[in-house]
């Protein structure tokens, strides 16, 4: 049985890859509950992980410890950097975690895993670019903070997960692939700090940001309908994916 780790910061974009399976079940593993689909010989775990580099790293580590994996898949939304539409989808094929302005080295993706993404992307005609990530340990919510990455890294998408899990998967030698749809837009700021939502105890300070400014539901509003397109296409790919595995098995 080939057992496709699917890690994903949010319970939306959970959802967007459940809804890709006629049937799923839940597993409890390593205390996490993870949604698990299975077709023929390929099992997709699809396990919430929180969202940043410090929980990536503690969920994959915690699953690892009680179930093999044949491949760890970071999957979710991403901000694109450089040209693109909301809902393309970006495959990674190298990511770099950004702390400031300190990148350290690159972690490569799988060469023929990133291939086979690719075909099944295209074998459904999907809007899609590959290229490298960068990972950042908080959220970027100016505009001008994405360009800068941009402007440093090269690269086609940023998210907060993914050089985390990338490591992981190097150090126990598990193939990795970045696979992730474009939510929002390197020109585009974000309506709040989105980083006060991150810990509970600042919960009430996101709450109050929101009540102080009225304007900002405007923006959250915006990226609502983003994320729903984005989590279409999400849903789309995994589609894609389970079809391309029935038909020409994972290599």
């Amino acid at each position: 049985m080939t057992t496709i780790g699917v890690f994903v910061a949010t319970r939306w974009e959970l959802t967007a890859v459940r809804h890709a399976f006629s049937a799923s079940e839940v597993r409890v593993v390593g205390g996490i509950r993870c949604v698990v689909a299975r077709q023929a010989s390929v099992e997709w775990c699809i396990i919430p992980m929180g969202v940043g580099p410090e929980r990536a790293t503690a969920t994959a580590t915690r699953i690892l410890a009680e179930q093999t994996l044949s491949a760890i898949w970071s999957t979710g939304f991403a901000c694109a950097l450089g040209p693109a539409g909301i809902g393309d989808v970006l495959i990674g094929t190298e990511v770099i975690l950004e702390n400031g302005a300190q990148a350290g080295p690159p972690v490569l993706c799988d060469p023929a895993m990133v291939d086979w993404v690719k075909q099944a992307v295209q074998r459904k005609d999907l809007p899609m670019r590959s290229g490298g990530f960068v990972t950042v340990p908080r959220v970027l919510c100016l505009a001008e903070e994405k360009r800068a990455v941009a402007g440093r890294a090269g690269s086609i998408g940023l998210d907060m997960e993914s050089a985390a899990l990338g490591l992981v998967a190097a150090e126990h030698r598990i193939p990795f692939v970045i696979v992730r749809t474009v939510s929002d837009l390197e020109d585009e700021g974000l309506p709040l700090d989105f980083n006060l939502f991150l810990r509970p105890s600042e919960w009430a300070k996101g709450v109050v940001a929101c009540l102080a400014h009225p304007s900002s539901l405007i923006g959250l509003n915006r990226l609502r309908v983003q994320s729903r397109v984005a989590g279409a296409q999400l849903t789309a790919v995994y589609r894609a994916c389970a079809d391309h595995a029935l038909r020409e098995g994972t290599g």
